[in-house]
């Protein structure tokens, strides 16, 4: 019996689905929960860890609201709601089938995914963080756009037209290679959003602030030229650390060489033996 692909849609209520895809294996000995990015979707996490799958993990991960086929609207405080069904429903899977489960999460999908842990009264047995983002922190956000407006926006342009080119030159900066502009933000669709709500969430949102795994092992990686976790720690590592542990007491780190992306290939090679190393002792 060879692996399977498995897809399939959760009912969340008031006619809404989340779409969601399944690898398995004929003999798993664990399942990895794998929540999506935000303007991607379940089949590039899958791609990214399918590698897990050589070693008998089965992966699971699914669509936000507004992404691919699952219905309704993006916003933050979707993100929140929907991860923390389809964890709900993965934790389900790993209880009937007698298998552990772990969670694997970049970037953004760090914060529904540690905040569905919380919810849920930790049901993972370890957790992956690489490069994780743990607050949305407009103020931050907001500094490090206007340092970079000052910096690269010639002084002879004035007006809206030298905000919407700091805009969209600091949307390139810190997500190079990403589809971006007024209809769409990668897989997600401008039209599919709603776009005051995901402002709203943004400035008033701190999913994380009462959080604190106090009983699930973590492992985070985190780069150490990561333009986007230097916006929130001022580039200080130290900083960072003590922000994951305060969610996170259980976790070690490993630095990478490199970006927020992990674009090298030396990179993600070591990525994956650390990842490989902790759900194997975590899992013995």
């Amino acid at each position: 019996m060879s692996i399977a692909f498995v897809k399939g849609i959760y009912q969340i209520g008031q006619g809404n689905t989340l779409e969601w895809t399944r690898v398995r294996n004929p003999s798993p000995r664990g399942l990895i929960f794998l929540p999506p990015l935000i303007g991607g979707n379940l089949s590039q996490q899958i791609g990214m860890f399918r590698w897990l799958t050589r070693n008998r993990y089965d992966l699971i991960s699914f669509n936000y609201s507004g992404h691919g086929n699952s219905s309704g609207k993006f916003s933050l405080r979707a993100t929140l709601r929907d991860t923390l069904l389809m964890l709900q429903y993965a934790y389900s899977l790993s209880k009937k089938e007698q298998l552990p489960l772990f969670g694997i999460a970049s970037c953004y999908s760090a914060i529904p995914l540690l905040y569905a842990a919380s919810r849920l009264k930790e049901p993972l047995g370890g957790v992956v963080l690489i490069n994780a983002v743990l607050k949305l922190s407009p103020g931050a956000v907001l500094r490090s756009f206007g340092a970079h407006y000052r910096k690269i926006i010639p002084a002879r342009i004035g007006g809206i037209k030298k905000t919407l080119m700091a805009i969209a030159h600091y949307a390139d900066f810190l997500f190079p290679g990403i589809k971006k502009g007024k209809e769409c933000f990668g897989l997600l669709e401008r039209k599919r959003v709603r776009l005051f709500n995901t402002l709203a969430d943004f400035f008033t949102l701190d999913p994380l602030k009462k959080v604190c795994l106090q009983n699930t092992p973590a492992l985070c990686l985190y780069a150490s030229q990561d333009r986007i976790l230097d916006i929130y720690d001022g580039g200080v590592r130290t900083n960072y650390k003590n922000n994951v542990r305060r969610i996170c007491p259980l976790s070690r780190f490993s630095p990478l060489d490199g970006n927020h992306f992990l674009s090298r290939q030396a990179t993600r090679d070591r990525a994956t033996k650390y990842i490989d190393s902790f759900l194997n002792e975590t899992f013995a």
